[in-house]
């Protein structure tokens, strides 16, 4: 990583962790750096000494390794969490959230109100699909399961679909370079040719409909 990029992630995580909150010349009295020094900082004209990244890191209790762009989120657990799976810092922040909801007998809205904190208003949000993490599980755990995962991906990141040979699907990466023929020999490879047909169908139905004369 070079300077130019490292100043540009450092000045991006500071507005962030200051916006909203404290105006540049508040945030840089907060740590005790002149404004000047501040203004710098987030035009990416100056890169922050030591003594600057702790102050802010002591100050807001935020790692420095976030404000180095060495890790994603602010939040060593989610940062592991992406490092791990692969998952985005907010898709992984959100999984956390709707685990944390599952394991925790609240027992109050004031308790849960306590254990989330700023996050309370996000967390409610999510409280309809806390069977996430068990359905996850459910599906990581079995050979069927991570077909209906394979599927479903192939749906939503709109790869192409072909069905030149009798009992086999071929699902073609829009994106990559590969293809893979699956035999349709299960329930999850039925349901997604019928889902691929029904779509085809509904496509041809919209296409008749915006052909006809007005």
């Amino acid at each position: 990583m070079d300077i130019a990029e490292l100043r540009h992630i450092f000045a991006s995580r500071i507005r962030e962790l200051r916006e909203g909150k404290l105006n540049q010349g508040e945030f840089a009295d907060s740590v005790g750096i002149s404004r000047g020094a501040m203004s710098y900082y987030e035009q990416e004209a100056r890169t922050p000494d030591i003594g600057v990244l702790r102050a802010i890191c002591v100050k807001y209790n935020i790692s420095a390794d976030y404000l180095l762009g060495i890790i994603p989120d602010p939040n060593h657990s989610i940062s592991d969490v992406c490092h791990e799976t692969g998952l985005s810092a907010e898709a992984a922040r959100r999984l956390c959230m709707i685990a944390k909801l599952v394991s925790i007998e609240f027992e109050s809205p004031m308790h849960m109100l306590k254990i989330f904190d700023q996050d309370f208003h996000e967390a409610m949000k999510h409280t309809p699909f806390i069977s996430v993490p068990e359905v996850l599980k459910v599906l990581l755990e079995s050979d069927e399961g991570l077909q209906i995962i394979t599927y479903l991906g192939a749906i939503i990141l709109g790869v192409e679909f072909e069905s030149n040979m009798p009992k086999r699907i071929v699902l073609k990466s829009s994106s990559k370079n590969f293809q893979i023929a699956i035999p349709i020999e299960n329930f999850t490879s039925a349901l997604w040719v019928d889902i691929q047909n029904e779509a085809a169908r509904l496509r041809d139905k919209l296409e008749g409909v915006s052909q006809q004369p007005e």
